[in-house]
């Protein structure tokens, strides 16, 4: 009786434990010009936000040529991360050229709460800033 009683939790317990998130993600093609659709959120997103994380990371300079690599939404948390990629540069859009990548975790129920899940930078020699920028927007 006693070890059919321990089966029965552990059963129970090995059941009830795995969970799983229900999550889907976009990845947005590099290889093509933005869409409509990005331009739209990356403007919703606007200078300030970009900028305000950036200078929360140390960056106090300019920055071009945002896009949005990949979209994940949990639909348990009701929440999105968008992880998207800038192009910063000091003075006249000159080098060094420095591509900084974050993600940011936007909550459905108040999505001006956000909050930055990554952030990481390098710097890039002018042939990759050439790729990295050639289907940018303007």
């Amino acid at each position: 009786m006693r070890r059919a009683a321990i089966l029965l939790l552990i059963i129970f317990i090995s059941y009830n434990s795995v969970c799983e998130a229900k999550t889907t993600t976009e990845k947005v093609p590099q290889n093509q010009p933005p869409t409509i659709m990005e331009l739209a959120f990356l403007r919703h997103l606007g200078i300030t936000t970009i900028q305000e994380i950036m200078q929360q990371h140390g960056d106090f300079q300019l920055f071009t040529f945002d896009r949005i690599e990949k979209i994940t939404r949990n639909i348990d948390n009701d929440s999105y991360d968008v992880s998207l990629h800038v192009i910063g540069f000091e003075g006249p859009l000159n080098p060094p050229y420095k591509l900084i990548q974050m993600t940011i975790r936007i909550p459905g129920a108040n999505y001006s709460n956000y909050r930055v899940i990554s952030y990481k930078y390098r710097y890039v020699s002018d042939e990759e800033f050439d790729k990295l920028t050639k289907y940018a927007a303007d």
